[in-house]
């Protein structure tokens, strides 16, 4: 069959030319391609280093032979082929910040490899995929494999702030015939639980009662993809020294007559997990819960915390807790919590499957925060993405799978965020395999060579089984 040479000419093809590969994509993640508004200009709305990363991109299509347009600087098509019909494969060039570079056991814009691992900010999430698959379109523009559909890869800029890259390109074109996002995991990930970005609100009144003992500040990092895994609080009042020892024996604690700093560190996690780790959050409250003499403002918020938030990963509290035999359960997680004498604010993510409406989810939310007496303000919300397993795409990806791995192509869903939800029928595929740690949003993100051969492949015969 057509896949079958094919997919072993490619693997072929690319062992030969795998120092050309690793090369180009060594250049890719050289540019740290970060969201930076302060440089953002003409066909550049994310910044340069995303325009740099797009420019990189434009140089290599072009080279290759490639049909490259760029869309206003939000995103890149790069495709080849004739035909009515399209393929999408859709991908990111931006990336997330490296973080403290000592964290990082080699340099994280500068592409290591160790015998089959490849270490670099973005070599996963997704600057290794995204060449991966531009090697697979050039390979096929230099074989003149007749094509009946256009394969299109689809790059956005945006892909890990705002999503305007790709509400920008399917607003000014058509949604594809098929699509994937090798953003994700093998086997398939069929379904991706719905995402709500918010914020509850409050402003101090002018004037407010002491007590005997104050919460005077709180800081956390606004990080809205991961765990609150990082608070500092200080106290002060009569009672402030007494509370505080409450937390000497787990978090840091410095005492200065009536003012005292806690400082608690609990393991970083992606918000999309809160069940995982321990929330700086949960320990903060289950101290200051109990303390009797808190001022009105501290008060205030410990009570909002402790009956929405604490202990209750799956938003029962919220009152939106919800379960389908598919997609799983519903997870609530804060993300940061700041307080300062003005007033405070606590970011959380929301995240739900099939069976429950971001209506419900918003009237409910609305409800909660009026009760309250706080503000709901909704950052971003993400549509839950889900396609039957019965389908044809899915069918093909499933034998594609089974043929190169030896293993069924069971699918599941994901409370992450792949640009598969953009797509009006399509999924997020590979291009992690069961087991394997790759470390993407965390310092060290690294991929294994052989995987992204092994991933290569199963995409060359997805692609080739669906011009049939």
């Amino acid at each position: 069959m057509m896949d079958s040479k094919f997919s072993s000419e490619f693997i072929e093809y690319l062992h030969c030319h795998i120092d050309d590969f690793l090369n180009d994509l060594s250049g890719l993640i050289a540019i740290p391609s970060v969201r930076d508004l302060a440089t953002k200009g003409e066909l550049a709305p994310f910044g340069q280093p995303i325009r740099q990363a797009f420019d990189y991109l434009i140089e290599f299509a072009e080279k290759q032979g490639l049909e490259v347009r760029d869309h206003q600087g939000y995103a890149l098509d790069i495709s080849v082929g004739q035909g009515e019909q399209e393929i999408a494969l859709l991908h990111h060039v931006d990336v997330v910040p490296a973080g403290d570079d000592c964290q990082w056991r080699t340099p994280p814009y500068q592409m290591t490899r160790e015998g089959n691992m490849l270490y670099g900010r973005g070599v996963t999430d997704n600057k290794g995929p995204l060449m991966a698959c531009l090697y697979i379109l050039k390979l096929f523009k230099q074989l003149e494999l007749p094509l009946n559909k256009k394969i299109r890869v689809i790059i956005g800029g945006a892909e890990e702030t705002t999503w305007e890259c790709v509400e920008h390109y399917f607003k000014h074109n058509p949604q594809p015939d098929y699509g994937f996002s090798p953003d994700g995991d093998f086997p398939i990930v069929n379904g991706e639980k719905g995402i709500l970005y918010a914020t509850l609100e409050r402003e101090f009144p002018t004037s407010s009662d002491n007590g005997s003992c104050q919460i005077k500040s709180l800081v956390s990092e606004r990080d809205r993809t991961s765990t609150c895994h990082h608070l500092v609080a200080e106290l002060a009042g009569a009672d402030a020294v007494k509370v505080a020892e409450q937390f000497a024996a787990f978090a840091n604690v410095i005492y200065d007559q009536s003012h005292c700093r806690v400082e608690l560190s609990t393991p970083w996690e992606k918000s999309r997990n809160p069940h995982k780790v321990d929330n700086c959050m949960d320990k903060f409250v289950e101290v200051m819960r109990h303390v009797e003499g808190l001022d009105a403002n501290s008060a205030h918020l410990i009570t909002l915390l402790n009956s929405q938030f604490t202990k209750s990963h799956d938003g029962s509290k919220l009152g939106l807790s919800h379960q389908d035999d598919e997609m799983g359960t519903t997870t609530s997680c804060v993300s940061a919590i700041n307080l300062d004498s003005r007033g405070y604010n606590l970011d959380f993510d929301f995240r739900f499957p099939k069976g429950l409406t971001i209506e419900q989810v918003r009237t409910q939310l609305l409800a909660l925060s009026q009760q309250a007496g706080v503000n709901f303000i909704e950052h971003q919300y993400l549509p839950l993405s889900y396609l039957s397993p019965e389908s044809a795409l899915i069918q093909t990806m499933g034998k594609a799978y089974s043929d190169v791995t030896g293993m069924d192509a069971q699918c599941f869903s994901k409370g992450a965020a792949s640009y598969a939800r953009a797509l009006e029928y399509g999924v997020a595929f590979g291009p992690t395999f069961p087991g394997e740690a790759t470390f993407v949003h965390e310092p060290n993100e690294q991929l294994n060579l052989e995987s992204l051969i092994k991933a290569i492949t199963i995409y060359v015969k997805v692609l080739i089984s669906l011009q049939e």
